[in-house]
């Protein structure tokens, strides 16, 4: 729909036009005049009509909407925006001298980055050896140098997806610990479901109001969570032997590790929608761990810490974003390095995956993770 609009000074001048023409004597529409004025100011009053239904016509449909008018928008159909989820890990806590004492770390202790950007609370976790019930938290015995404990990112979001080592503060003093590191990057923190990502998972629910389709089936797995990756496989068991009325999912949350409580929780949600005699089952992905080895070369003196991060970020915001059954493009990592280096970065030598020039991955139910990125610097 084409809509006709005009600015100020055309609903002015269409003014002035049309009052000549319905008068027989010449008027003044000069500036100042009353007549002028007149229209001017119907003018500003025309333009703010203009601008709410202009406004009103935006918030009617799905795709012109944003912020909270989608939320509004898919009220209707009882469909909600997928929140955020806080990032878990676990944090190893150390004693550089465990003979002298016992420690104990209790819920809710803060480890932190060393910039104080990211803070990870403990939480309670029963089935971990070290947990006390009576002192409401992790004991560690005296002659034990560490001990690891479940911790929770204090702000839902990605903002938690850290790298390993990088929560090594304390940001909570704690008799008998003197440091703490995450030994494992973090990558199960999602941020809230954006405009874009329920606009597309709407049309998806249109498209699944027959239930036992495929789209059906998509609708259920991807309204689980908004960080699920997953693919599809119908009519083969997960041996890859053939096996007619049977499909099998296999997911990952991102992590290269998806909880056996999601799995469910998919497994759940599917049970809802499949057609009736035909089988499932949802199974974990088989993760690729990748290590990357990037070779820069740089001026003598430059400190390469800022564009080693930047690096490795984008490096790892593309490859754990790959879906079950994606191939990791060499060709991409290439040009992903490329595009994060900074001018301070002279040139950069040959990348390789996991000691190779090679893609990796691809197969039926796996998933490319990326382990760690290791970067040789050379100087000029």
């Amino acid at each position: 729909m084409n809509l006709s609009l005009q600015n100020f000074s055309t609903l002015v001048s269409n003014s002035c036009t049309a009052a000549q023409s319905a008068c027989s004597s010449l008027m003044d529409f000069t500036t100042g005049s009353v007549s002028r004025s007149i229209f001017e100011a119907n003018a500003t009053v025309a333009l703010w009509i203009q601008y709410l239904i202009l406004q009103t016509l935006s918030v009617t449909r799905l795709g012109t909407s944003f912020g909270d008018d989608v939320d509004s928008w898919i009220a209707q159909f009882g469909i909600a925006r997928l929140p955020a989820a806080a990032a878990t890990t676990t944090e190893t806590f150390i004693c550089l001298t465990p003979d002298s004492s016992s420690a104990t770390v209790p819920v809710g202790a803060i480890v932190k980055s060393s910039d104080g950007s990211v803070l990870f609370s403990v939480i309670k976790d029963q089935s971990n050896p070290s947990w006390s019930e009576s002192s409401n938290g992790y004991i560690r015995q005296n002659g034990v140098a560490s001990i690891t404990c479940p911790v929770e990112c204090t702000v839902a979001g990605s903002i938690g997806n850290v790298m390993s080592g990088v929560l090594n503060t304390l940001g909570t003093q704690i008799s008998g610990i003197d440091t703490c590191t995450n030994l494992s990057s973090v990558s199960n923190g999602y941020d809230e479901e954006t405009d874009e990502s329920v606009k597309s998972r709407i049309n998806l629910w249109f498209s699944s109001l027959s239930s036992a389709t495929l789209s059906s089936i998509e609708y259920a797995i991807e309204s689980t969570s908004p960080n699920i990756f997953y693919q599809i496989i119908e009519n083969k068991d997960p041996s890859g032997y053939y096996r007619p009325g049977f499909f099998y999912v296999v997911v990952d949350d991102g992590s290269g590790n998806i909880s056996s409580d999601s799995i469910n929780k998919i497994a759940t949600a599917i049970e809802a929608v499949r057609a009736c005699g035909v089988e499932f089952s949802v199974i974990a992905s088989t993760t690729i761990p990748v290590s990357v080895v990037v070779p820069i070369t740089v001026k003598t003196g430059t400190d390469t810490t800022s564009i080693e991060s930047t690096i490795t970020t984008s490096l790892s915001d593309y490859i754990n974003s790959l879906t079950v059954g994606a191939v990791c493009s060499y060709t991409k990592i290439s040009s992903v390095v490329f595009s994060a280096s900074e001018n301070i970065v002279e040139s950069i030598g040959v990348i390789t995956v996991n000691q190779q020039s090679i893609d990796v991955g691809g197969q039926t139910g796996t998933v490319v993770r990326l382990k760690d990125v290791e970067f040789s610097v050379s100087y000029t």
